[in-house]
């Protein structure tokens, strides 16, 4: 082979590493190009996933209901909402139209106190309830106004007096079930096995 074919054949095998080492250069490049882009995508995701969690947690009550003058109210509060309003659906089996107390988040035992007296009459006068109530909270996070609905269990109790009949206080508010279609049938249904639960004779 004369020195020309030498010649020529070294610069074809410097070409083909070049290109080779251009070709590596791209696939090294692609893969890093691929890498940021996927892994600007998890980030995303990871951000739209903790906003998601964040206004879930946003539209969650943790109601702490507090006895006040002498069980004759219960204040809710809850640690990182102010509270605005509350609405609160009784059984439409007891006849009584929804109650609301706006500013100072309130169940009143005035509200029930009638038509459980009248209902449980008859009975023991010392006893211990749960009347399932369906509960609307209302409140502002930053401009924008979210509610919450679920059915709780408002407890009150009962006793006997000497004079005017039997007392009634309101004791605690038990969280019991996330709100759906048809609340009203579903808080009758809850009482119904409530008001068998208290009908059943002491053993």
């Amino acid at each position: 082979m004369s020195e020309a074919d030498e010649a020529r054949a070294t610069r074809r095998r410097w070409i083909t590493l070049a290109e080779g080492v251009a070709v590596a250069g791209v696939l090294i490049g692609g893969l890093s190009l691929w890498n940021n882009y996927d892994e600007r995508r998890g980030a995303a995701a990871d951000r739209a996933a903790a906003s998601a969690s964040a206004d879930r947690a946003k539209a969650v009550l943790a109601i702490v209901a507090t006895p006040a003058a002498g069980g004759d109210r219960l204040d809710l509060s809850d640690a990182n909402h102010r509270i605005e309003r509350i609405t609160l659906t009784l059984p439409p089996a007891l006849k009584v139209a929804d109650k609301t107390s706006i500013g100072d988040p309130a169940i009143l035992a005035d509200w029930v106190r009638s038509p459980l007296l009248a209902i449980t009459d008859g009975g023991a006068d010392d006893l211990e309830g749960r009347l399932p109530v369906a509960l609307t909270a209302t409140w502002w996070d930053g401009d924008t106004e979210r509610r919450s609905t679920a059915i709780y269990d408002l407890v009150f109790v009962t006793s006997g007096r000497l004079v005017g009949g039997r007392s009634l206080h309101l004791k605690a508010l038990a969280r019991r079930e996330a709100a759906k279609g048809g609340v009203g049938r579903r808080l009758d249904t809850l009482w119904a096995q409530e008001l068998g639960r208290l009908a059943a004779p002491k053993p």
